[in-house]
């Protein structure tokens, strides 16, 4: 079984619904096709590039990590070590919630997909700023969602998924090669603050040991892993959200299609909020779900969705 997968089927376990969210937009359409593929069978990019190849995609190579990091006791002292300066940030309990629900596809979810002209001038400022689009989409969506959290002043921690493909590899390489690193925003932070935090954590290899933590979870049984999980979701530290973002796909236009891509990442008991992006065909796409435990949640990811977009068409880096 590949990496994480164990886990992923804890979650199910539990009570969770791991499918990962994808919507295929037709040329013209405003009618959005939802589409799920389990996660504990692949990570966002190998489901993704299963969906494509169902549909007569000829894919090869999938993106590799751009910050590989091999060894065991310097990634793990180094996390470790990290940890304990951790500031206090917000907290699961800061969400305005209601009381237990069960889990399933219908969970809130809004979206927008940019045109190829405004996709562009993301690109084009990014670039004048000497910032990443991924680091403009955190800050922004980071901003959107503050005004329901209970400390909006307080540092927001995030789940951010990392490709591990070319420092780890299984026989089929759309299974999952998922790892993370957890970012806490300030309310203050620049676009160029939030970048440079990740880049300071993907360099300690924090990505690396939070794998091998993963793969320590191999020594306990499903049950203990349900277990362990429940637990741990129990405690208010914890990350808001998850943000995924699975990158650039077919700028050149090979594919025929005249489809759009929409991508957004499971949510989960304990980490409500799930918001993902893709750019396909040169349209950058957002979604954004919201778990039934959020009180008022199909009205919020509209809201959030509308301050993410109005963000990242006006905010500054």
């Amino acid at each position: 079984m590949s990496i994480a997968s164990h886990w992923f089927q804890a979650s199910e376990g539990m009570g969770d619904f791991m499918g990962i969210r994808y919507g295929r937009v037709s040329q013209g359409s405003d009618e959005v096709e939802w589409v799920f593929v389990s996660h504990c069978d692949c990570d966002g990019i190998g489901g993704l590039v299963r969906l494509l190849r169902e549909r007569g995609a000829e894919i090869g190579n999938l993106p590799e990590t751009k910050h590989p990091c091999r060894g065991v006791i310097g990634p793990l002292w180094r996390l470790w070590r990290a940890s304990r300066k951790e500031p206090e940030c917000a907290n699961r309990r800061d969400w305005q919630l209601t009381g237990p629900a069960e889990m399933g596809v219908g969970t809130a979810v809004a979206w927008h997909l940019f045109t190829e002209e405004e996709t562009q001038a993301i690109r084009e400022r990014c670039q004048r700023e000497q910032v990443t689009v991924n680091s403009l989409l955190l800050k922004h969506l980071d901003q959107a969602v503050r005004p329901e959290i209970r400390r909006p002043q307080a540092k927001i921690p995030w789940m951010i998924p990392v490709n591990l493909r070319g420092d780890i590899h299984h026989a089929d390489a759309t299974e999952n090669h998922v790892s993370c690193v957890d970012v806490r925003i300030a309310a203050d932070d620049s676009v160029g603050a939030v970048q440079e935090q990740v880049r300071q954590r993907l360099e300690r290899g924090e990505h690396r040991a939070n794998a091998l933590l993963l793969e320590l979870g191999r020594l306990l049984s499903h049950g203990a892993k349900v277990k362990f999980l429940e637990k741990d979701r129990g405690k208010p530290a914890g990350n808001i959200g998850a943000f995924s973002n699975l990158g650039v796909w077919d700028s050149e236009k090979k594919i025929d299609t005249h489809d759009s891509w929409l991508f957004c990442p499971p949510v989960v008991k304990g980490q409500l909020l799930g918001a993902g992006c893709v750019t396909f065909q040169n349209r950058l796409g957002l979604a954004v779900q919201g778990h039934p435990n959020l009180s008022g949640a199909g009205g919020l990811t509209s809201i959030w969705i509308k301050r993410w977009v109005g963000g990242m068409a006006n905010g500054e880096c």
